[in-house]
């Protein structure tokens, strides 16, 4: 265990967190926390396919059979880059929350 010491400011808005307990509410503010992570990744990659019409995968496909139009131009060449970007950090937000949900119950809590 960690011992953790918080201002009084920090302590006025860790209570609107909820938990009985601090840790209580710190597990809820980690959570809390890798959640929204998760969410604006996932509503960057929606944007990226409504954009496209497909999901990421389709377009990797499309785009190494050259079925994307100016493939070449810097929007789609960014918005490649980036959509494949939001992929890899979406699973690792992913993986960060689970594992951290994984942790909680084994301990108990």
């Amino acid at each position: 265990m960690l011992p953790v010491t918080l201002s009084k400011d920090m302590e006025k808005v860790l209570n609107f967190m909820p938990g009985k307990r601090t840790e209580d509410k710190i597990i809820n503010l980690i959570i809390d926390s890798l959640s929204f992570k998760l969410r604006e990744c996932e509503e960057k990659i929606v944007e990226l396919e409504v954009k496209y019409g497909m999901t990421f995968e389709e377009f990797k496909e499309s785009w190494n059979t050259e079925k994307i139009a100016d493939k070449y131009s810097h929007e789609v060449e960014r918005d490649y880059m980036e959509w494949e970007g939001f992929q890899m950090e979406k699973k690792r937000w992913l993986s960060a929350l689970k594992d951290f949900k994984v942790s909680i119950s084994k301990a108990g809590k």
